[in-house]
Formats: structure tokens, sequence, C-alpha cells
């Protein structure tokens, strides 16, 4: 909605990685860059699952909810691959106006994904990876601009990885091709991208929860798994997608984009991770094999306009944008079994049958809003003023798995606004304010209340926040304090009435810093100290507690050093720390804090007159046990010391 503007100029927190940042953090996947580099997020499920989910200023975001381009639905649901990618956007905290209502409602933040497209100068480059123990892959990455103008740009990516990671049994295999087109007239600007993503875990780490009554058991050996050898997951992705911009006047430009995307994921795994049901690490597990197919489809059109009124010079944007997904689903449960987690069962096969139905309609969702925005600027740019409304509508219908009837519809309407305010004595200064409001589908009372089956209009979370962004030029600082307030339903004990009643409220600052603290040293890092709150609860019982998962304190510190003596050699650390949490309402059982250490070195040099580029990371130098865990009380094992290797030769 806001178009392409400078991050000095919004009234949010955000943070924009760049390419070269993924190739040097050897990120495959966009949670293997964020959950290290910055403070505000955290992996939620393990680095060795099946899928990726984040949590962002203590608040879940499902992989489902990233955009592509700016648009959501269209990104593989598991894990969404770097290869194809120019940049990773995220802005922290709700953002309805801006980006519309996620598909899973997402309201901790947003994440946007952009496309590579090809430069000025034509590219060819070639990169051998190893990842341990023995895991390796190679990509091709192809760019040239084409025409007398070089108008025409043309970007081709592919890539290929198959071995084992350090984790029992587990195998990993995942390929990828992506073309990126691009069309740069004095006028007209298209773009176009067709992304194909598939992957294959076989004995997918899945993580444990506790039963009722059970403390936290001791740290299993990392790598020690529980999944069986037949258990796996299969996902194949295929997107296409077309934007194009047009300027009627120097002030005037019309946009548009509109993309398809299919996928089909096949897994047996369990579902739900391990039930630790005792201190000796004891547990419980059901395999539960799921066949789905999902299909999307995501537009938006717009226009923009420049203009003055007096003193005031005007920004508006209105837009609309539509979302449609449906998924078929079927689904075979197998009977639970005992295993350990320090000593797993191993099966030959899966156990007896208990539930099963073939694969139909599971859900169709649709997503429509128009919005309109003004970014209206004052003496010269010395007080900027942005506000703007959206009228969302959500529609969902959920079908049975037995009998393929409709079990549930929702539909139901809000309108969310937003406004800043940023504030800049100079160009290298900027104070901002700003409330905006996030969107996401409201319940229906249980079937135990009392005003059982009652649809409630869509829940609003609200975010108030204030920062400040200095830019030194070679560095720049980022502080900012907010406070994020998400409703949820809860049942009163008294009156067995279900109601939009229950509040999980989080307060926090954060301070980020990146850039050259020197000619040879370069900082990536940041703390975000955090106070989780469960401000209503059913009867008030956890009021004041801490929100589960949710610890005070995270941070990242990162470091790169030039070494003068030795020209084209760097040396690379990492620190990541997240304090203690808990895993339940009523905060007894908490999780330990934990550090990690990563490690690296890269070197460029020319071979033959060609340059070369060697990259060397280890995660988790020390080899440190720890428990990760999440928002849902979910735990899972800290991934064990992992050495990634790169060579890239750009021809």
């Amino acid at each position: 909605m806001l178009g392409n503007t400078d991050f000095m100029d919004t009234p949010f927190s955000m943070t924009s990685y760049t390419e070269q940042a993924i190739r040097d953090q050897q990120a495959k996947t966009v949670g293997d860059l964020l959950t290290v580099v910055d403070p505000s997020v955290r992996d939620v499920v393990g680095r060795d699952n099946l899928y990726e989910a984040f949590t962002i200023r203590g608040f879940r975001v499902a992989n489902d909810d990233v955009a592509l381009n700016g648009l959501y639905g269209l990104l593989p649901k598991h894990m969404i691959s770097t290869d194809a990618l120019e940049r990773i956007e995220l802005l922290k905290g709700p953002s309805a106006l801006l980006n519309g209502t996620p598909p899973r409602g997402s309201t901790g933040g947003n994440i946007n994904v952009v496309t590579k497209r090809a430069g000025a100068d034509p590219l060819t480059r070639l990169t051998a990876e190893y990842a341990s123990d023995s895991r390796f892959g190679g990509l091709l990455d192809l760019g040239r601009r084409l025409g007398e103008d070089k108008q025409i740009g043309v970007r081709v990516n592919a890539a290929y990885r198959d071995g084992r990671p350090p984790i029992d049994r587990q195998t990993a295999q995942s390929g990828g091709v992506s073309l990126g087109l691009d069309y740069q007239g004095p006028r007209l600007r298209l773009y176009a991208d067709l992304l194909y993503q598939g992957d294959t875990i076989r004995a997918p780490e899945r993580g444990y929860f506790l039963a009722p009554g059970v403390g936290v058991p001791p740290i299993p050996k990392p790598g020690v798994n529980t999944s069986q050898s037949f258990d796996y997951s299969q996902t194949r992705n295929l997107t296409g997608m077309v934007r194009g911009e047009y300027d009627i006047t120097d002030h005037i430009a019309l946009f548009a984009a509109t993309g398809a995307a299919q996928s089909n994921w096949r897994r047996s795994d369990y579902q739900n991770g391990t039930q630790i049901l005792n201190a000796n690490g004891d547990g419980r597990v059901a395999t539960v094999f799921q066949d789905a197919d999902y299909r999307a489809k995501s537009s938006e059109a717009g226009i923009r306009s420049k203009f003055r009124t007096g003193a005031v010079d005007h920004s508006l944007s209105i837009a609309a944008s539509a979302v449609s997904l449906v998924q078929d689903l079927g689904k075979t449960t197998y009977a639970s079994f005992l295993t350990n987690i320090y000593t797993p069962v191993l099966l030959a096969q899966p156990t007896a049958v208990t539930s099963s139905f073939s694969k139909k309609r599971a859900s169709e969702t649709s997503l429509s809003s128009i919005a309109i925005t003004d970014a209206a600027s004052f003496a010269d740019g010395l007080v900027q003023v942005v506000g703007g409304v959206r009228r969302q509508r959500i529609e969902v219908n959920n079908f049975s798995g037995t009998t393929g009837a409709i079990t549930s519809q929702y539909d139901q309407s809000a309108t969310t606004p937003m406004v800043g305010v940023v504030v800049r004595p100079n160009k290298s200064l900027a104070f901002y304010g700003s409330y905006i409001e996030g969107l996401a589908q409201g319940p229906t009372a249980p079937e135990t209340s009392a005003n059982a089956g009652q649809i409630f209009a869509p829940f609003k979370t609200k975010q108030y926040e204030i920062g400040t962004k200095y830019d030194f030029g070679s560095v720049a600082l980022t502080a900012s304090a907010f406070q994020i307030s998400v409703p949820s339903g809860i049942t009163n004990p008294s009156t067995g009435v279900f109601g939009v009643d229950g509040e999980q409220r989080h307060r926090g600052i954060e301070i980020m810093s990146f850039g050259e603290l020197t000619r040879n040293l370069r900082l990536l890092g940041g703390v975000t100290v955090m106070d989780p709150k469960l401000t209503k609860t059913a009867g008030g019982t956890n009021d004041g507690h801490q929100a589960v998962g949710v610890p005070n304190v995270q941070g990242n510190l990162g470091l790169e050093w030039d070494i003068p003596s030795m020209p084209g050699l760097t040396l690379t650390g990492r620190a990541i720390y997240t304090g203690s949490r808990f895993l339940d309402a009523a905060n007894k059982v908490q999780m330990p804090s934990w550090t990690r250490f990563d490690a690296g070195a890269r070197y460029s040099t020319k071979v033959a007159s060609t340059p070369v580029s060697f990259n060397l990371n280890i995660a988790n130098l020390f080899n440190r046990e720890y428990w990760e865990s999440n928002t849902a009380g979910y735990m899972n094992v800290g991934a064990p010391r992992t050495i990634y290797l790169t060579v890239s030769a750009a021809l």
C-alpha cells in the first residue's frame, strides 16, 4: 500500500535482508536466515522438522502467511527456499492495512519475500555445497539483460540438495527451479515469475509435549530422533505470478498483480509429536498419514498518485485485493504406541489403522478487501503523517472428512485503521509513532458453552509503537517500544457463556544495529526485551502470568572481521540467546534459557581470473544441548553442531 518506501520514512520497525546476506549466512530457507540474525524472531518447531513456523514479537507466524512479492497464498506451505530470493523483508507487528489479512491470521509480524531480477551486469554463478553429516548440493544462478536498451531481464536459478543431516535415520532431499522475467520501459514495468520447489524428508524430527503434571525432563542427546524410518514428508509446489506497473503521468501510476499456486503434500509422521509421560522420558506417539492438495489464487490492483495541496505533499494509494484458497485432505490415523525420548522404539511398519477417510474437500477460504492510504508530508519532509483504512471480508467453509458435508461456515467483515507519524529533523535521524491493527478469523462458541454456535466478528489485534532510527551512513541504529494486545475466546466459568473476553498483551523494547563499525568490522544484531502477559483469562485464574512459550529476553549478535593482513579473508561469529519461558499458562513448568554460538570464515580470491569464494559456517559450535519451545507448549531439542561449506565461482 505504501509502495517502495525507505525504512527511515516508515512508522514501523522493519528490516530487509539482501541476497548477499542470504548467501553469507548460507541460509537455504527463510527460517534459516531470520532465526539467527533477528532478535525478534525465533523458530518454533525445530530446524530438522518437516515445516517451518516462527514467532515474531512473541506471537506465532505460520509459514503459510509469508507473502511472495506482496501476494499471500502462493508460497510452499512447509519450507520456503531462498534460492530464488533477492530480498527477505521483515515487518514487525500486525499489518492488516498494509498487506490485508494473511490466510492463517498471523498477527505477530509480516514476512514478504522478493524474487531475484537480472542486474545490470551479466551473471553466471555456480555453487557447490556441503553440510554435515553428508549432504551435498549445487546451485546455478544466471542473469542477463537483453534488448537494445537492456530493458528485458532474465534470471534463472536451479538447485538440488540431497543427503543425511546429523539426525538419526533422517535423509533430506530438495530441488527447485525458478524463472524471473522483467521489462523496464519508460512508463511500463512488467514482472513475471515461475517457481517450482520439491522437498522430501525421511524420518522428520518431531518435537515433544508434556502430559499433565510432568516436568521438563533432561535433554536428549542432539540428533536422537523418535521418528520411524517409514515416516516421511513429501511436498511439491508450483507457482506463477505476474505484476505490472504503468505510469499514466509522472504523478499517477496504476499497478496490478495476480498469481496462482498448486501444492501437494503427503506425509506420515507423529502429527502432534511425542507426549512425554514421566521424568524417565517414556512417551506415547501416534502415526498419522495425510495426503493434501492445496490451490491458491491471489490478486491485487490499485492506483497511486502524488499531488500537492497548499504546503502539503500527498502520496495517495487505493487498492483492492482477493485471495482464494482451497484444500482437499485425506487422512489415516494409526494406533498409538509407547516409546522413549532417549532410546526410541523402532518399528518395522505402522501400527493398526484406527480411522481413515479418503481425500476430499476440507476447506475453502476467501479473503477480499479494499484499502486507501495517504502519506502526507509537511515542511519539506520534516513531518510525515501516514493514515489509512482497510475493509476486509473473511469467508470460510469447513467440511467433514468422512461425509464431505459442511461442518462450519464463516462470513464476517471488519474495518482496520492505521495512523503513523514520522519526524525527520535531518536525513540521518527519524522519530516515529504508529497505531495499527491485525485481523484474524473470529471464533465460534463451542458446543459445551451456553451460547453454542454463536459466530463472532474477526479478532482485532492492536499495536501501539514508538521508536527512533539513526543512519550514521556506515551504521544504522533503531530502537522501538511497542504494545500488542491480542484478544481470545474464553468461556465464563460462572455463566457458561463463551465470548471474546480473553486477552494476551506483549509490551517490549527492541534495539537493532547493522553496518560497518570500522573499515574492517561489521555488526548485525540486537536485543528484544518483552513483558508478555496473560491479562484476561477464564475466571481470572491466570491473569498476570507470563504468556506460554514467550521469553522476557531474546538477543542476537553477529560480527564480521576482514583480516587486514590477508585480503579476501573474513572471520565471522555469532551469539544467540533466548531467555527462560513457561510451557503452561499456570507458570508451573519453566524451560531454562539457552545460548548458542556460531562461527565461520569466508575467503574471496581469483582462480585463473575467475572470482571464487569459499564460505564456512559452523552452527552450534560447542554442540550445546538445549530445549527450544513455542507458544503452544511444544518442545524440541536444539539442532546439533552442523558444518556448512560452499564454494562459488562467478564465471
